[in-house]
């Protein structure tokens, strides 16, 4: 807490006995399948343990989750605050600066929210809430999912956070913050109050993208080492075999020479048995790898340039379900943890403040089919030609307030009469 500019640090009973709980559970070892702990387990799925980091190789992966990150943190998000008349946004409100500008002085606001929608895409997002002394909060900290453990009250049921901090010199401290404190983001649970580990849930299916790039690095790199063999009439020794295989391995093996041209002698004879990428399935297997990266995030398939099924009729729909099943539920999720953590009791309770994502601009479609849309909304008097020019990022006009009729274009009076 900040009183008068300095940093206080009030703890009670409760959070100093929440502290110890956690030191005495940080040594428990998460048991998997076979009893030995879950990174036991995923050292045998294939690729050694699935991390985000590792995941992240995987180029379908990335693209995902960059993809839906640096969409949403694009998007415009603030404070609204209701008027007579509906809502406008709530400018000069003690959260706005913090939410649209600099949530930290550490970072903009665009990559705060970029950030935390990436490590949603992996089940879990956390951001720590900090507060004035008059209870509202000022700072927002992003907290790296890997250095943050949910544990519950056994006595109440409501959850708590601990991160584990190190010091300049080296040294672990742990932070105990409870549910106010902190802005949690995350996908689907089990247990109610955290969301799965997306490397861990599909450890199988990304090692398995994971192993596909790098069979396809060795093949290229090595030249599909084992790809021929050189038959001799006579049988050889084992000093002339050594010979034989390491001068062939020098001068032909590996990407650089591809193409070079091997000379026989003695009767030897070179017979091919190599198989190529096409024929060893390895397109097929990274093609359907990228799919199932898709169905992990939610994400079309367009939006990571695989468009071997896509063309220009399809494509706007998918984008429109893009907005409609992947990025919505996030914003609404964003929104109201956001009302609930950072917004007053009395505002909560009148309404009066709320936190709103405008989506609408990738609803929008191309430029024709915009037009025609607000054309339509004008004529039908359902927007003014202020709404339409502030739909299309322009200012105002002093006449732009007016509905018009569609017959003959003719202003409508007050009390609904042309």
């Amino acid at each position: 807490m900040q009183l008068f500019g300095f940093n206080i640090d009030i703890r009670s009973k409760r959070v100093v006995a929440l502290e110890n709980t956690v030191r005495s559970l940080q040594g428990q070892i998460v048991a998997g399948p076979s009893g030995w702990g879950t990174n036991y387990d995923s050292l045998f799925s294939g690729s050694g343990v699935i991390t985000r980091q590792k995941a992240l190789s995987v180029p379908a992966v990335f693209a995902a989750v960059d993809v839906v990150s640096k969409t949403l943190a694009s998007l415009p998000f603030a404070p609204y605050m209701r008027t007579s008349t509906g809502a406008e946004k709530a400018v000069g409100h003690p959260l706005w600066a913090m939410e649209t500008i600099e949530p930290s002085p550490y970072t903009t606001a665009f990559n705060f929210r970029r950030d935390l929608f990436a490590d949603t895409c992996f089940g879990n997002a956390y951001a720590k809430i900090s507060f004035k002394g008059n209870g509202r909060a000022y700072k927002l900290e992003r907290l790296v999912p890997e250095n943050v453990t949910v544990y519950q009250n056994q006595e109440t049921g409501e959850p708590f956070y601990c991160v584990t901090r190190t010091d300049p010199g080296g040294k672990l401290r742990y932070e105990v913050l409870m549910q106010y404190e902190v802005l949690h983001l995350r996908g689907m649970t089990i247990d109610g109050w955290q969301g799965l580990d997306i490397a861990s849930t599909f450890s199988s299916s990304l090692a398995m993208s994971i192993d596909a790039t790098r069979y396809g690095h060795n093949y290229f790199n090595n030249n599909a080492a084992v790809d021929a063999t050189v038959e001799f009439p006579n049988p050889l020794d084992g000093k002339a075999r050594e010979i034989i295989e390491n001068k062939i391995g020098k001068k032909h093996a590996g990407i650089n020479n591809v193409g070079g041209i091997m000379v026989l002698d003695a009767g030897a004879k070179y017979n091919k048995i190599g198989t190529n990428p096409q024929e060893a399935m390895l397109n097929e297997t990274r093609t359907f790898q990228a799919y199932e990266s898709c169905r992990i995030f939610g994400v079309p398939a367009h939006m990571i340039n695989v468009l071997d099924r896509s063309n220009f009729n399809n494509i706007e729909m998918m984008d429109n379900g893009f907005v409609n099943y992947c990025l919505m539920p996030l914003a609404e999720q964003c929104e109201q943890e956001h009302d609930v953590k950072l917004l007053t009791q009395s505002e909560k309770t009148s309404g009066s403040v709320f936190h709103r994502y405008d989506l609408s601009g990738l609803m929008r479609g191309d430029m024709k089919s915009r037009g025609e849309y607000e054309d339509k909304m004008l004529k039908n008097m359902v927007l003014t030609i202020n709404d339409v020019r502030e739909m299309n990022n322009l200012n105002e006009v002093p006449w732009g307030h007016t509905p018009y009729a569609q017959a003959g274009v003719t202003p409508v009076n007050e009390d609904g009469t042309i």
